[in-house]
């Protein structure tokens, strides 16, 4: 078997400061530390800090007040952190510097832009960036989104838009959009592709391994939309996709020894996820990288 293991699997800078420091302060602290939602979307991670001391809350009113909290990776809207002082809490910020920038630039475009978000709606970090763009916003996640825009657009009786996307958001598909909003609204139109230098040199990546392999193996959270936005890439030219969460995932597939397969892995894979399955490789069909 050949193995081709992507040079930029696993976690991205983003994560790894965050997870590095929630673990500092893990170990620096026995006050009790929440968590307001999953810090990344890796069981694995979020099981290690949890086992460390860290309780992850699905909302602020479950905390106690004069406790601490961490905002994670992705983000939180403006609201959340005026509740959080309200509620007298000591917010640990550990959202992704990049993630950051995008609401900085959201709250200043909405002054006078209609602002619109390609991403999911249903992701933390669209919640979060949504929450710095005003009642004039638009979220796009999918085809049918275009069919409410143009009177959403005239709805705001501005004349500006502002375009922005998830930091983890399909590079190709935020392209098609772009030029779909530009069809479809008479304005002028600012386009800052915010989509993070890493996603998209990932997904570069996964691209072109995807045409040199017989199978491709891709390792993230359940939860982790970056992972599947890989998972979709790889599957324009490879038909055997393996979307896994861990080791245990994978005993189910059929291997054999004249396989070429490539191996990629989410922004919030821990290295020792995407090591058990190139091991296992080894072990058992005697698998050499490329």
């Amino acid at each position: 078997m050949e193995i081709t293991i992507g040079k930029l699997c696993g976690f991205c800078a983003g994560v790894n400061y965050t997870i590095q420091k929630a673990t500092e302060l893990l170990e620096e602290t026995h006050d009790k530390i929440y968590c307001l939602g999953e810090i990344i979307h890796n069981e694995r991670v979020i099981n290690k800090l949890e086992n460390m001391g860290m309780i992850t809350v699905n909302s602020l009113a479950e905390i106690p007040e004069h406790s601490k909290v961490i905002f994670r990776a992705h983000g939180e809207a403006k609201h959340v952190y005026e509740e959080a002082e309200k509620r007298n809490l000591e917010v640990i910020d550990l959202t992704c510097g990049k993630v950051r920038l995008v609401h900085t630039k959201v709250e200043k475009g909405a002054l006078d832009s209609f602002v619109i978000i390609i991403g999911k709606k249903s992701h933390p970090e669209t919640i979060g960036t949504l929450g710095y763009a005003g009642d004039n916003s638009y979220v796009i996640e999918k085809e049918e989104d275009f069919n409410d825009l143009e009177e959403a657009f005239a709805k705001s009786k501005l004349n500006k838009v502002y375009i922005v996307a998830q930091t983890t958001f399909n590079d190709l598909l935020f392209a098609e959009y772009i030029d779909k909003i530009k069809e479809l609204l008479d304005a002028e139109i600012i386009v800052d592709n915010t989509i993070c230098a890493a996603t998209r040199n990932r997904q570069e990546e996964v691209l072109e391994m995807s045409k040199n392999v017989d199978k491709m193996i891709i390792i993230g959270g359940k939860h982790s939309s970056n992972t599947k936005e890989l998972a979709i890439i790889a599957e324009k030219n490879c038909n055997n996709i393996f979307l896994v969460q861990e080791l245990d995932d994978l005993m189910s597939v059929e291997f054999n020894e004249n396989d070429k397969v490539g191996i990629t892995a989410g922004a919030s894979t821990p290295g020792e996820s995407i090591d058990e399955i190139v091991n296992y490789l080894k072990e058992n069909y005697n698998a050499k990288e490329a």
